[in-house]
């Protein structure tokens, strides 16, 4: 039995889906049940994991995996990773093996440390090379990955905004420093405000939004005022969205749903030991618009220096 589509096969004249219909809805099911978003592949070549951050003099782990992949056993398998000039590479684990079996991977652990004085917000490449000796011959792979010096860390207690972030992300132009959220860079954003009243810092910006700070460890409670900001509110009641804190990927703080008549949430969380604080807006009702949300007086205090 075949299905056709008789509004778009010209060719085809026999509605058969709507003669036999439990036996096209059960041979629907059945090409439902073997369909697969993802097919998993066997592992090959070389995998390079990095971490985001690389704090100019301190040590980070890097791994690889040289992976085989074919039916037959390789020999000779080595890995090797290059870093820029100037940083520090320790193997620590073994970076070579005798054989290889299909199926089988070589994974080796290095500690990298960049110099102190590297530049910081600079994106670095790392390099993994894999050899191996296969049936046919030798054969390479390689595998790179971007690690980035960060900003330094907040010596003083600071408003974000006078901050230089990691990186920013935002559904309507870019994030604004102490405007609500514009179209274009620049600050063409109108004041942060919520029911009227003005904020003269904070970020502006508009879900899906992800903005991320390095502390280094350095704070000590982050503080901010965050909802749908009057910008929006004038235009429309529509907007929702979720604002989420993160430390270090895990959540510190989430908001319920924000809206214009809801107002907005203060936040106040401890970031003691976070060495990367992340602001989230998520969209919260499907719609994407009039969904400014801004957050007004975000301000990280840091830890007394002994």
């Amino acid at each position: 039995m075949e299905l056709y589509d008789l509004a778009t096969d010209i060719g085809e004249s026999s509605d058969l889906a709507s003669r036999h219909p439990a036996r096209a809805a059960e041979l629907v099911a059945l090409m439902r049940s073997s369909w697969q978003d993802t097919y998993p592949r066997a592992a090959f070549g070389t995998t390079l994991t990095v971490p985001p951050l690389a704090v100019p003099g301190q040590a980070f782990t890097v791994t690889a995996a040289l992976a085989n992949g074919s039916s037959r056993p390789w020999s000779s398998a080595a890995l090797a990773l290059r870093a820029p000039a100037g940083w520090t590479v320790q193997a620590i684990t073994p970076t070579t093996a005798g054989q290889l079996a299909p199926g089988a991977a070589l994974t080796v652990g290095w500690q990298v440390t960049p110099p102190a004085g590297v530049p910081a917000s600079t994106p670095w490449t790392l390099t993994a090379e894999g050899t191996a000796l296969a049936a046919g011959g030798p054969v390479r792979y390689e595998d790179a990955g971007l690690v980035t010096t960060p900003p330094s860390a907040p010596a003083r207690d600071s408003y974000l905004s006078d901050l230089t972030w990691i990186h920013a992300v935002n559904g309507w132009g870019p994030v604004e420093r102490d405007t609500s959220n514009g179209k274009n860079a620049g600050g063409d954003g109108t004041p942060i405000a919520f029911g009227g009243t003005t904020y003269a810092k904070g970020l502006g910006v508009h879900a899906h939004s992800d903005v991320a700070f390095h502390l280094g460890g350095a704070g000590d409670r982050f503080t901010a005022l965050v909802g749908i900001d009057d910008f929006s509110a004038r235009q429309s009641s529509a907007g929702a969205t979720r604002a989420t804190v993160y430390g270090d990927d895990r959540v510190l703080f989430t908001t319920p749903v924000l809206t214009a008549a809801g107002g907005p949430v203060p936040v106040d969380v401890d970031v003691r030991g976070v060495r990367v604080l992340r602001l989230e807006v998520a969209d919260a009702n499907a719609k994407t618009s009039f969904d400014h949300t801004s957050w007004a007086l975000a301000r990280v205090t840091v830890l007394p220096r002994t």
